[in-house]
């Protein structure tokens, strides 16, 4: 007889119905949660809009506004999967000159995410385990808010005249160009609480590992490449590697 390994034995152990109903939610075993964020992600350039500095106070890094929405679907709470629909506005920001009588960096584009992320909910599961409180006290929501999530994403990064897909053309492979990994870290603090929903402020760091996009023949860049190539054009038509984007988000999710 073939023996299983402990981890899978275990998971299986730790999900299995103890209740009709998740420690969260209206739906039986299931919860569901929808979320809507809004925040920012640091860019190494200066920038302005409009003439308004949108730099943070002190330093070169440039704010870059992003948001989304996300849908989360959770057994009995504790591991599930979450997709969401996030964007970066790089466009509205027009990059400054560095120094006297230095030229302008690279511009910013403006970009679209499609994550699809595995969802784990640590404490939560530690929880039930150890049997700490009632299922729908404020303690557990609270430590059910503390989540992991990873997963690959399909990335779109764009300008009025170029895309990242013409650049995977151009570099031949759309896949290089648009394929990236999201990992969230992130932390809630409840506003309702009751044993069928709750309402949360949701507090979220997140890691994007993306390809780096040029595009407008090398005048607008994701990230600032630095490269020997003889002209910015040649910078988009050849593949530029990878870079990771840091994220700070603030927002709501609802529980059903």
């Amino acid at each position: 007889m073939r023996v299983v390994a402990p981890w899978i034995c275990a998971g299986l152990w730790l999900l299995r119905p103890l209740a009709a109903h998740a420690d969260l939610g209206s739906l039986g075993p299931l919860t569901v949660g929808i979320a809507a964020s809004a925040g920012l992600q640091p860019d190494g350039r200066s920038c302005d809009t409009a003439g308004t500095a949108r730099s943070f106070p002190g330093t070169g890094t440039c704010i870059l506004f992003a948001g989304g929405v996300e849908g989360t679907f959770l057994w009995q709470g504790l591991l599930g999967a979450s997709l969401g629909l996030w964007s970066v506005a790089g466009q509205a920001a027009v990059p400054l000159a560095e120094g006297a009588g230095g030229g302008a960096p690279a511009a910013f584009p403006d970009r679209v995410s499609v994550p699809i992320l595995l969802d784990v909910r640590p404490i939560a599961w530690l929880a039930r385990l150890r049997g700490w409180g009632d299922p729908h006290s404020y303690r557990r929501r609270v430590l059910h808010g503390v989540r992991l999530a990873i997963g690959p994403s399909f990335e779109l990064v764009r300008t009025s005249l170029d895309t990242s897909l013409h650049y995977g053309d151009r570099i031949g492979s759309r896949a290089q160009a648009s394929v990236g990994l999201h990992t969230s870290f992130d932390a809630e603090i409840p506003l309702k609480s009751g044993p069928d929903n709750g309402l949360s402020v949701r507090l979220s760091t997140r890691l994007l590992n993306v390809p780096i996009i040029v595009l407008n023949d090398g005048a607008v860049q994701s990230t600032r490449v630095v490269s020997t190539a003889a002209t910015p054009g040649d910078l988009a038509t050849t593949y530029q590697g990878r870079t990771t984007h840091v994220q700070f988000f603030a927002g709501l999710v609802y529980y059903l």
